[in-house]
């Protein structure tokens, strides 16, 4: 099995579908002997014939999947006797709306956060791409948009508030076990986590202690990735 994600400066992968795929392989059993390949943005579409425009990108024995939610049900419906990422199929189905919800809004705000840590930590052949993709997002050039990041971080905060609620009785988001409704918001704090030293969420914040309990998971396998250090 192999994972194509996004390369970065210092092994700080930090593409936050890419981190979602990481952490669903783990849940299911299946991380030891994938095989990880970062890649730059500019040589994505390269990988296969299948014009594949973003990361993660699996090749499962020679089955090729695109997009984080495809790749977790087909995790799910290929490795059945594996724990289960969804629980049910209805499960599955609400899992999908929220990533439909959460992901266009939550990336526009992040985005506006750390696009110039993200810029910072690519590889150099990569900047005049993210450059001129980046700034016709926003509509900003990536110095203009860093220096008014500061006051999107309250906008996020109150974005996610949803997921306080979920938290509010459980230790995970479905109840005591991490679910892949889990790690579609813990991609991007990866993201954030794995380019910028700013800092997301307060101490007395639920989700920080539901964050810590995420990056504990699997032996640590998300602390362990090359990032900053969370205060």
């Amino acid at each position: 099995m192999i994972l194509y994600e996004l390369d970065a400066i210092n092994e700080q992968y930090f593409s936050p579908y890419s981190w979602r795929i990481l952490m669903s392989l783990n849940h299911k059993g299946l991380y030891e002997g994938l095989k990880r390949i970062p890649i730059k943005f500019s040589k994505i579409s390269e990988i296969t014939s299948k014009e594949f425009n973003t990361v993660p990108i699996l090749n499962d024995k020679g089955t090729w999947i695109g997009e984080s939610l495809d790749i977790a049900k087909y995790l799910e419906l290929t490795y059945p006797n594996t724990p289960s990422l969804f629980g049910s199929s209805e499960s599955m189905h609400l899992t999908s709306i929220i990533n439909q919800i959460i992901d266009p809004k939550v990336i526009a705000i992040l985005a506006r956060i750390i696009v110039a840590d993200s810029y910072n930590t690519i590889h150099p052949e990569d900047k005049i791409f993210f450059r001129k993709t980046r700034e016709k997002r926003l509509n900003k050039t990536i110095e203009e948009v860093e220096l008014e990041s500061g006051k999107y971080i309250p906008l996020f905060q109150k974005e996610i508030n949803p997921f306080r609620k979920m938290i509010k009785n459980n230790k995970f988001f479905t109840g005591s076990k991490p679910m892949y409704c889990d790690y579609i918001l813990f991609g991007f704090f990866m993201w954030a986590r794995n380019c910028s030293k700013k800092q997301l969420l307060d101490k007395d914040d639920i989700l920080w202690n539901w964050r810590e309990r995420m990056l504990d998971l699997y032996d640590g396998f998300a602390r362990k990735s090359n990032g900053f250090e969370i205060k």
